[in-house]
This record gives structure tokens, C-alpha cells and sequence, in this order.
């Protein structure tokens, strides 16, 4: 069977800018959007040089690198998210920038799982689109 590029490589340019929602198991979901997405590349390219160099050439210490990643991430990948819970006991926690940046922050896996997910292209993808009955929601393969 002859393979059609647009079903295999045309991506959904719209959920990645606007975000998808991803499953992390059970009710708990995100919403993330693409990598490389428009805004992301501008914001990007806002960064003064000597910073983005820093990270290009990994120069950067780690506390300033998971610091620039929560803030990038949480203006820029991830959108909203819907029942994840933190503390003890646990509590709802509402997705805002600000709170976001504090999980991104506090929990390395979270934040490199998200990352994970804004860099999977199969998520963003027309075939994905098409398999999920143009539905904005994606499940994560668990």
C-alpha cells in the first residue's frame, strides 16, 4: 500500500499551537502544546543571545537550566491540566502559569515527561487527527 505524505508526515498545526490533551493515567490530564509551535520559536528567539548560547553549549548551571525550562514551559508547552492533585493531603491544585511553574519546578519527572510530550510529533499529526475522530484528545499509550 502507497503511503500518502500528508497522512503520514502533514502536521495538525492548530493543536500545536492551541495544545492537545494528553492522559497521564486515570482522570488526570494535560494539555500541551507542539515544541516547536509558533509561539514558542518567537519567544524563543526573544531570548537574549549569551542566555541561548548558555543552553545551546549546556554552559548554563542546573538550578538556571530547570529554571529557564519551568518558565518556558509553562508560558510557552503547557496549556491547562485537569485533575492533578498535590500536598498532604493531596489537593486540587488549578492550573495557572504560576502553578504550573512551581510543579514544573518541584517535580523533574512531571517536567520531563511534558517536555516528552511537546516534542512527540505522532501526537500532533493530520493520521492522529484523523484516528481520534478530530477529537482534541490523545491518549498517552497506557
Amino acid at each position: 500500500m502507497a503511503l500518502e505524505f500528508g497522512d503520514a508526515f502533514g502536521s495538525n498545526e492548530a493543536a500545536g499551537t492551541e495544545g492537545i490533551w494528553v492522559s497521564l493515567g486515570g482522570d488526570a490530564e494535560v494539555k500541551v502544546s507542539r515544541l516547536g509551535n509558533p509561539e514558542a520559536q518567537a519567544a524563543y528567539r526573544k531570548i537574549p543571545r549569551s542566555t541561548r548560547r548558555q543552553i545551546e553549549d549546556s554552559t548554563m548551571s542546573n538550578k538556571q537550566s530547570d529554571e529557564f525550562l519551568a518558565t518556558f514551559m509553562s508560558k510557552h508547552i503547557l496549556q491547562d491540566w485537569k485533575n492533578l492533585l498535590d500536598g498532604d493531603p493531596p489537593k486540587d491544585i488549578k492550573f495557572s502559569e504560576s502553578s504550573s511553574k512551581k510543579m514544573l519546578l518541584k517535580y523533574r519527572r512531571f517536567r520531563d515527561r511534558i517536555w516528552e510530550l511537546s516534542a512527540d510529533e505522532d501526537l500532533f499529526n493530520v493520521e492522529a487527527e484523523k484516528d481520534s475522530g478530530n477529537s482534541s484528545k490523545a491518549s498517552d499509550g497506557s
